[in-house]
């Protein structure tokens, strides 16, 4: 995703360029119990690719080391064919230089992009209970999210031909858009051959003085919005929302750190019944007796740090909650430790199982990137651990103290 949006001006990138081609083994890891039932042979597969090399021609790029933006078409067979059946992605991606030597090129590769699965939930065993050895409770819909996070290697051969290899753990899921959906998360491993057509003219640009940019704060209010279900049963879509007011303080030319406080709204919060009642069931993970919209509120404070590739902003973000209604909204016997008084009473900080309840701390993964001047659209992932809440699409806007940039020289 974050190599989309920088293929705005790719024209820049395309005298020169690299065509790969990989095979991919690896497998699903049994992050949960249903997978330790589903998961069956090696995930195996084919891969292409086409990378566009730098040319120097942006200010970012001598901040990130020249890094390449490439393109990944892949086809996957998941191991068991009759559950997972065969996964299809395309995803933008950038290639961030740890090591570039004319034998040998060592790098850190990110991306996101979309993935098609063949089989769903519904294609599979509905009758049984996602734990099912023939159900497939990790993917509820065709169309999921793909995210790559890994290492590659180059090693050139002779004009212009190089072997090539990853090591990378990919993610599929849709975010809690509908359910069931705990992902897919795989560790593979891609070796294959490259070929740079233009290798005769080729060279990396070099630059061994960056300027370093002007440090400034800033403050950012971003809204979003989206929707997710919650139990598979009932089909049924609630509405998502956050807030997030952000200050930063950026460190280097492409890092910057801040401080967040989120408020969430998650329409899931309405009256579930209580444990042993006609409409609550074990897999819905919350136990709420009656309607109130203070339920569907949370507040948090988080850790924000970003980095800046262009226009766009990728970052990670970690908090905990400050108001959190539902904190002791689980069935008595999730958490025994805090049930000594009949009914569950959690402290601010505590022990927990990620498959039973939230707990008091969430993650967010955005991406932001800017329209024009300080007006940004953002999309974010947030999660309890590795289990996805929701997914949001909104609207941002920054304001700067202290020093301004360079009218966005970066960006030009």
């Amino acid at each position: 995703m974050v190599s989309l949006f920088l293929f705005l001006d790719a024209k820049a990138y395309m005298p020169y360029y690299d065509i790969k081609a990989k095979i991919i083994g690896g497998g699903i890891l049994k992050h949960t119990k249903h997978l330790e039932n589903t998961v069956k042979g090696p995930a195996l597969g084919l891969e292409v690719a086409i990378e566009f090399l730098p040319q120097g021609k942006y200010t970012w790029e001598k901040y990130w080391n020249y890094p390449i933006i490439g393109v990944g078409l892949l086809g996957m067979d998941l191991g068991n064919p009759k559950i997972f059946g065969q996964a299809f992605a395309a995803y933008p991606y950038l290639l961030v230089p740890i090591v570039r030597q004319q034998k040998f090129m060592f790098n850190f590769k990110v991306g996101a992009g979309f993935a098609v699965l063949t089989k769903t939930w519904y294609h599979c065993d509905t009758e049984n209970g996602v734990n099912a050895p023939t159900a497939n409770a990790a993917i509820g819909s065709h169309l999921n999210v793909f995210l790559p996070i890994g290492f590659t290697f180059d090693f050139p051969i002779k004009r212009g031909f190089m072997v090539t290899a990853d090591v990378m753990l990919n993610h599929i899921s849709n975010g809690s858009f509908i359910q069931p959906n705990s992902g897919l998360n795989l560790i593979n491993g891609f070796v294959g051959i490259a070929y740079r057509p233009n290798w005769r003219e080729y060279m990396f640009p070099w630059n061994d003085y960056v300027k370093p940019k002007e440090k400034d704060m800033q403050l950012e209010i971003t809204m979003g919005g989206g929707a997710r279900q919650l139990y598979y049963k009932d089909k049924k879509f609630y509405g998502v929302a956050s807030a997030r007011f952000s200050f930063y303080k950026t460190l280097t030319n492409f890092y910057k750190i801040g401080a967040s406080v989120d408020a969430f709204y998650d329409g899931v919060f309405v009256n579930q019944g209580t444990a042993g009642g006609d409409y609550y069931t074990k897999y819905q993970r919350y136990s709420i007796a009656e309607n109130d919209v203070k339920n569907k509120f949370r507040v948090g404070l988080s850790l924000a740090n970003e980095f800046e590739i262009g226009r766009v902003t990728a970052g990670i973000h970690w908090g905990f909650y400050v108001y959190d209604p539902i904190r002791n909204a689980y069935a008595l016997g999730t958490n025994p430790k805090y049930e000594k008084s009949g009914y569950p009473k959690r402290p601010f900080l505590y022990t927990y199982n990620i498959e039973k309840e939230d707990g008091w701390n969430y993650f967010r993964l955005l991406l932001k990137c800017r329209i024009v001047d300080n007006l940004f659209v953002s999309a974010s992932l947030k999660t309890h651990l590795q289990k996805a809440e929701f997914f949001d699409i909104g609207f941002g806007y920054t304001f700067r103290f202290k020093n301004k940039r360079e009218s966005y020289a970066v960006l030009q």
